[in-house]
């Protein structure tokens, strides 16, 4: 990151029990990349302590009565100059929350960061498109999900008018 755009990078991670090591190395590889950075986390009120003990220099609480819109709202007025999304493995499945925030809080630069592997810059449209496969992804799933119970409530209704209705004697 050049010393001009450099002001503020927000740190995006679920924070969850186990992920202490990649966020150790995600706070690593952002001091190697931009030394002089302010590293800002958005966390819950049980993520906090871990996040500010791993060394970030400030902190955006999302619960307590906060929801996501003003959280969105405090990181947009940070004008970060990149947004660099914690993943807990070599795959970047799942964090729907944290790109979506990635792309909301407006910074020019993504990155990804995963254990064991190097900083990936991601460019906002192919961040865009992940983020929009995922939402159809999860729209598909739940209107599966939908049609498979429709059907066994239908099967389970047939079979009881089959069997002499709600009165029908159990078995």
């Amino acid at each position: 990151m050049s010393d001009a755009a450099r002001k503020t990078v927000l740190l995006l991670t679920f924070a969850r029990r186990g992920e202490e090591e990649a966020i150790r190395q995600a706070m690593a590889a952002l001091r190697e990349a931009a030394p002089d950075a302010v590293i800002v986390a958005v966390g819950t009120p049980v993520s906090g302590p871990v996040l500010e003990h791993l060394g970030v220099d400030e902190l955006i609480i999302y619960g307590d009565g906060r929801g996501a819109r003003s959280v969105v709202r405090e990181a947009r007025a940070r004008r970060p100059a990149a947004a660099a999304v914690v993943y807990w493995g070599p795959g970047f499945a799942g964090h729907l929350k944290l790109e979506l925030l990635a792309l909301l809080s407006g910074p020019p630069r993504v990155l990804r960061l995963a254990p064991e592997t190097p900083v990936r810059a991601v460019g906002r449209s192919r961040l865009a498109l992940s983020v929009l496969a995922k939402v159809v992804t999860a729209i598909a799933l739940t209107a599966a999900g939908a049609l498979v119970c429709g059907t066994a409530l239908v099967c389970l209704r047939l079979r009881q008018a089959l069997a002499g209705g709600h009165r029908a004697p159990r078995a």
